[in-house]
């Protein structure tokens, strides 16, 4: 059993990061974010979904593309739909059908910043990236 196995360790994580949150450019903070990032590789998928939104907020750490694909592998494996459909068809603000995860507030202010064309790059990465994941399973 590896530490990221473990739910203890995870909610510990968790605990750390939240009380750092003041403190995002420290380097104690990108080093637990990092450990974070290890927690969403290894399929932790809370911490895929946490890590996308603190990887959107400013700071140090922020990355929008990093923070889009999280948030699309985290939220498609909590029942959230992933396929591209603008019902709305006046870039780069966009509306999709109920349940698609880039309806969410945090996940819709990426899509503004990086626009359609990089987010369906990376929607084809983040699809990869599960499809890889399931390949091992």
């Amino acid at each position: 059993m590896s530490e990221f196995d473990s739910e203890e360790a995870y909610t510990k994580l968790v605990q750390e990061i939240e009380a750092m949150y003041e403190s995002r450019d420290s380097v104690s903070f990108l080093s637990a974010l990092e450990r974070l990032r290890e927690f969403a590789e290894s399929g932790v998928i809370d911490a895929a979904t946490f890590l996308g939104e603190l990887l959107a907020l400013p700071g140090a750490a922020h990355d929008p593309s990093a923070a889009y694909k999280w948030y699309y592998i985290g939220l498609s494996q909590s029942g959230y739909t992933v396929e591209f459909n603008d019902e709305n068809h006046t870039p780069p603000h966009y509306r999709g059908p109920v349940g698609d995860f880039r309806n969410e507030s945090m996940v819709s202010d990426l899509v503004l910043k990086l626009g359609f064309e990089r987010i369906c790059e990376l929607d084809s990465e983040a699809a990869a990236w599960l499809g890889s994941r399931s390949e091992r399973s």
